[in-house]
């Protein structure tokens, strides 16, 4: 009787177990993630004349691009580019649909490491 019981809580344990194995989830490398951080409303909102430059990289994650100015200054570059495409597939055909938007951001800095000036551009096609 002593191993039925223990048979039957082990089965138990190991049916538990089992409907708590998840389908393993995608990882999303880690510039990809800071790259879906440059959207216009961040950019909007954070990046505003005299925010610091590390008020900028909570926002946006690092620049693409960074240059050191003959002033001492810097100005920094994100440049995002995004693809999508769907096959929609009817009765007897599909079609292909795709868009592309970028999202440029060019921010400079004044000797103090705050922004003196922001430009961006954001295109969708």
């Amino acid at each position: 009787m002593r191993m039925l019981n223990v048979c039957i809580v082990g089965g138990f344990f190991g049916l538990l177990l089992s409907a708590c194995i998840q389908a393993p989830l995608a990882v999303i490398p880690s510039r990809q993630i800071e790259t879906q951080k440059i959207t216009l409303g961040n950019v909007q909102m954070v990046v505003k004349k005299g925010a610091t430059n590390a008020d900028v990289i909570g926002a946006l994650g690092s620049p693409n691009i960074v240059t050191s100015n003959k002033d001492g200054t810097e100005t920094w570059v994100y440049d995002k580019i995004s693809a999508e495409a769907e096959y929609v597939k009817g009765a007897s055909s599909g079609v292909a649909v795709s868009s592309t938007r970028t999202m440029i951001v060019v921010i400079k800095y004044d000797k103090s490491s705050r922004v003196e000036e922001v430009q961006y551009r954001q295109t969708s096609y």
